[in-house]
């Protein structure tokens, strides 16, 4: 994984987006090819998206079924090359953060979860 990684991730409030902005941020934070990207900026641009998605390999990760993240990104042809679906991987491990607005318990749990998941799945690009 040494190509650039701009992570687009759910902006909505409920206690899974905190998750996924919070997994998004920390992994830009920790790794010099990740930059978390901001999918509310893009959308306020009438035409077009940051140039800090020019260089870089788009990865959405989703916080519900409705993918907003993706929609906006396809709506500017900025499409991503792999959508991951944080509300299935913390499914898969049976936690349920319930907190939008500081992380409980699940969702400090989840957050880890999702990091070490967006991770594997940046090794396969």
């Amino acid at each position: 994984m040494n190509d650039k990684i701009a992570l687009v991730s759910c902006s909505g409030l409920s206690p899974l987006g905190l998750v996924v902005r919070a997994a998004s941020v920390e992994l830009a934070l920790e790794n010099e090819n990740i930059v978390a990207a901001c999918i509310t900026e893009y959308s306020a641009q009438p035409n077009n998206c940051s140039p800090i998605l020019d260089d870089a390999k788009i990865v959405t990760i989703t916080g519900c079924g409705d993918d907003c993240a993706g929609v906006i990104l396809n709506e500017k042809d900025a499409g991503a090359v792999k959508n991951i679906s944080a509300d299935s991987v913390v499914k898969a491990y049976d936690l349920n953060p319930l907190d939008a607005v500081r992380l409980d318990e699940d969702g400090e749990k989840a957050v880890v979860i999702l990091k070490r998941y967006i991770l594997k799945e940046l090794e396969e690009l």
